[in-house]
């Protein structure tokens, strides 16, 4: 008999709270990834409006070379991310990268209407970037719930590698029946 909170999974029964942990973190580190590949390939694509973001955020006047450079980086860095490739390292430098890129956008996400008037307002868009950085912070705090990596098939991450040696087959604070 299977307890209402658990579900039947090959081979034992899962209470849905690890099953749901199961799933969180790579679902998050895939979204992250595939939002990081995004914006580099939009850096590739349409590499003036990078350029007008570059001078009007980072007051930073890069040519169209850097702006392709900065494009590519950022689209291996979030594939890297999505697979889940060195994902500790990963998540770090994309945890860097965006709290640049919210500390960057300040006045948009404090005032996205305009109404302090530290913007023209119509910012709203940039209130993403409080979920970005949660995510990315999440992604670093749960890197032990992360599953289904390259690292781990690979094995090349000694953090999973020791965590994998030290799971058990079954979770001994759920009772399969009540």
């Amino acid at each position: 008999m299977i307890a209402d909170d658990c579900v039947a999974y090959p081979f034992r029964e899962v209470a849905m709270n690890e099953l749901h942990s199961r799933w969180t973190v790579p679902l998050l580190r895939v979204g992250m990834g595939l939002f990081l590949a995004l914006w580099g390939a939009d850096k590739l694509v349409a590499t003036e409006g990078g350029q007008q973001i570059f001078s009007a955020f980072y007051s930073v006047d890069a040519g169209a070379s850097l702006i392709q450079i900065a494009g590519v980086a950022e689209l291996v860095l979030g594939l890297a991310l999505a697979v889940g490739l060195l994902r500790m390292l990963t998540a770090w430098i994309a945890l860097l990268a965006n709290l640049v890129s919210t500390a960057a956008s300040w006045r948009q996400i404090i005032d996205p209407w305009g109404v302090f008037g530290l913007t023209e307002g119509g910012t709203h868009l940039f209130l993403a970037s409080i979920v970005i950085m949660a995510v990315s912070i999440v992604l670093i705090l749960e890197w032990r719930n992360d599953t289904w990596t390259l690292d781990r098939l690979l094995g090349i991450s000694a953090r999973s590698n020791r965590r994998d040696a030290a799971a058990t087959p079954y979770r001994s604070d759920v009772s399969p029946v009540r």
